[in-house]
């Protein structure tokens, strides 16, 4: 893969992950974050007048009392639906942390009214303690994160827009930010892995594939030796021979020794000695393998290793076919 390619991609997935989280989580939290702050702003009458009107929605009306006047910041309020009554009760605050004692006080007057349940609702939270209370007394809790998206009909229009604006405003800054962190990464990766980048097809091959096992190698018939191949016409004289043609044609040879009938394939293993595996009599490989080198008179006198068939008692040999 090119480097640019692989910066880019680094850059594309960066900036795609970042979008993603900044738009979709972080801006919604931020939104909830300041509609909880403006709800800790109101006045209690402001507040609790929210919340009924969200109750209002799920088909829940207030059944009304005779102190409704003289009601506190946590005064409760009589809800009927659905054929039951439930109690509602209003934490105004953002510092309040609801423990296990403030809901077993809210159960006992549940008791008391003899209703069918309670939702308790507070900018704050409840601890683990109280949430677990919660739900041994039939008591729906609305706190914190939860309770901005269930008021937020209910808000002021301008308000309303306000809020939700300077949230959007600060995500799609901090996406603009993230997008130039991922252009800078994106570029450090272009410029740091150049060379482990570089495409396959550009390193000179030394070796042929080795021929698959599975498959059987034709030998062919001791008693008929094998036609010596036609050389190749030899290139035209040229300029001096560079070290990149070289390995182009030590390349090209083995890829041309692995397809001669007789023999198995050419290794190079250094830059002056070329391993044979033959399958036919050496006095007739020579002549198939000498072929191919004096094609290229800048390989002409390479060291040949001939090595016997597998299985076979004779041994390796080398030689140069300049000597032959």
């Amino acid at each position: 893969m090119p480097a640019w390619l692989f910066g880019s991609v680094i850059t594309l997935l960066v900036g795609a992950v970042t979008t993603a989280y900044l738009w979709l989580i972080r801006r919604r939290d931020d939104e909830t974050a300041a509609g909880l702050l403006a709800l800790a702003g109101m006045r209690w009458r402001d507040f609790s007048r929210l919340i009924l009107e969200a109750m209002e929605l799920r088909g829940l009306e207030r059944i009304p009392t005779a102190h409704e006047d003289n009601q506190e910041h946590s005064a409760s309020f009589l809800l009927s639906g659905e054929g039951k009554q439930l109690l509602l009760a209003c934490k105004h605050g953002s510092a309040y942390r609801i423990g296990s004692a403030a809901v077993d006080e809210f159960a006992s007057e549940i008791r008391l009214r003899g209703v069918q349940g309670g939702i308790l609702v507070t900018e704050g939270v409840l601890d683990k303690g109280g949430v677990e209370k919660a739900g041994r007394h039939n008591i729906e809790v609305i706190d914190g994160p939860l309770l901005w998206p269930t008021v937020k009909p209910m808000v002021e229009g301008n308000l309303q827009r306000r809020i939700a604006g300077n949230a959007a405003a600060r995500a799609r800054r901090h996406i603009g930010i993230a997008w130039l962190g991922a252009v800078t990464l994106g570029l450090a990766s272009t410029l740091a892995f150049p060379g482990r980048l570089a495409p396959v097809s550009d390193a000179p091959v030394l070796a042929a594939p080795t021929a698959n096992p599975s498959k059987p190698t034709a030998v062919p018939s001791p008693l008929a030796a094998p036609k010596a191949a036609t050389p190749p016409a030899p290139a035209a004289p040229a300029a001096a021979v560079t070290e990149a043609d070289t390995e182009k044609h030590r390349a090209e040879i083995s890829r041309k020794l692995s397809r001669t009938p007789g023999i198995i394939r050419g290794v190079w293993i250094s830059r002056s000695t070329l391993s044979v595996d033959r399958a036919v009599a050496e006095e007739a490989a020579w002549p198939l393998v000498c072929d191919q080198l004096r094609a290229y008179p800048d390989l002409e006198l390479t060291r040949v290793q001939m090595n016997p068939p597998q299985g076979s008692a004779e041994q390796v040999r080398w030689r140069q076919c300049e000597s032959l």
